[in-house]
């Protein structure tokens, strides 16, 4: 692998653990976070049982896609663009980069809308990774060669 393209992997892989991070904030978090609790003006222990269970819930459905994610970003990543095809340099951005960009829209709603103040910072230093790793492995693709024999 050359200098380019291990950067290009290590700028990747360090995206993918963002997502996982966030994933597993979301799945393992035992109750709202303090910018969720911020933005809908109550404490945690103020919400009825009902209210607290629609809320780990939803932030459960939410790290269940983000993990699936990253799940996705992490075999993309390890397997075929680690033997350098070019489809996969493609699939990584593509994948990773909305996934993160709704982080972000998401956050940004509740920064609006509300008090509550979710950093954004993990969305967007993936989303500059994720645009690094797509550039630095410019050229480094081993391009399949069509198969030519006959039957």
């Amino acid at each position: 692998m050359t200098t380019k393209l291990k950067l290009a992997f290590g700028c990747n892989l360090v995206a993918t653990t963002i997502v996982t991070l966030l994933a597993l904030i979301y799945l393992f978090t035992p109750q709202l976070l303090p910018y969720q609790q911020a933005a809908i003006g109550t404490d945690w222990s103020d919400l009825t049982l009902g209210q607290q269970i629609q809320f780990l819930s939803l932030m459960k459905v939410s790290g269940g896609g983000y993990l699936a994610t990253a799940a996705s970003l992490n075999v993309l990543l390890w397997i075929p663009f680690r033997r350098r095809e070019a489809w996969a340099r493609w699939a990584i951005p593509a994948i990773g980069i909305p996934a993160l960009l709704i982080v972000n829209y998401a956050g940004l709603t509740i920064i609006r809308n509300t008090p509550g103040r979710p950093p954004l910072i993990a969305g967007i230093i993936g989303v500059m990774l994720l645009i690094a790793g797509f550039a630095l492995s410019a050229g480094n693709s081993r391009e399949r060669l069509p198969n030519t024999s006959s039957h």
